[in-house]
């Protein structure tokens, strides 16, 4: 009897396999054998997030993509009229990112994501300490993303992620790209997500994010 039982569980098993990714966790009793956890490979949800990331030294050439080779060193006339002034620190503001992404398959999600980085200075009087001039850089980066997920739990996901784009941070567009070389998200719908990474959202990012599930539309 209980080789007819299993024998008859998995046809059912192997039955549906082309629809759904089946995890099975099996109990052996005396009479019985039973499967507690069915996971579909198609999981059909929505995620949005917001990060905030560190400063990369690679994203000058976005937020100073006006200068070229010697064109950004002042002539003799600057230098002169520089002379009872000087500049202030500059300070960058690490990067700020908006994302969306569709979970199309446990282990495959794509979507898109936008990043503001920015980087600010001035140049001041020496003698009254007013400013003379704004030298503040910014860069906004427009991005197709990828996802592929290594362990996708309801609560637990670890995943690497690979986005390549346009950056309008400067009179001239040049193309950028960004990796995440590890991500870890913790929480079921609200949940939060640390990155290790590199490009123009920094190397490291941390952040908020929510998901939900995409409704199912009823056939007519």
């Amino acid at each position: 009897m209980k080789r007819v039982y299993l024998l008859l569980l998995l046809l059912v098993t192997f039955g549906t396999l082309s629809a759904q990714e089946v995890i099975v966790e099996r109990q052996y009793n005396e009479n019985y054998t039973t499967i507690t956890r069915i996971v579909p490979r198609k999981v059909k949800k929505h995620d949005f997030r917001f990060a905030v990331g560190t400063y990369m030294s690679g994203n000058r050439q976005y937020l100073h993509a006006d200068c070229w080779g010697s064109s950004c060193a002042p002539s003799f006339r600057e230098q002169v009229a520089y002379t009872d002034t000087y500049l202030t620190d500059r300070r960058h503001w690490g990067a700020y990112s908006l994302s969306y992404v569709y979970h199309a398959r446990r282990w495959f999600q794509f979507g898109g994501s936008v990043t503001f980085a920015a980087t600010t200075q001035s140049r001041r009087d020496i003698a009254t300490d007013a400013r003379l001039e704004n030298l503040n850089m910014y860069s906004i980066a427009v991005m197709p993303t990828v996802r592929f997920v290594y362990l996708y739990r309801e609560k637990v996901q670890l995943y690497s992620a690979l986005s390549l784009g346009i950056n309008f941070g400067s009179t001239v567009p040049l193309p950028c790209a960004d990796m995440t070389i590890l991500g870890c998200t913790f929480g079921k719908k609200l949940f939060g997500f640390a990155e290790f990474g590199t490009g123009i959202g920094g190397w490291g990012r941390v952040g908020i994010g929510y998901r939900f599930s995409a409704k199912k539309r009823d056939k007519k």
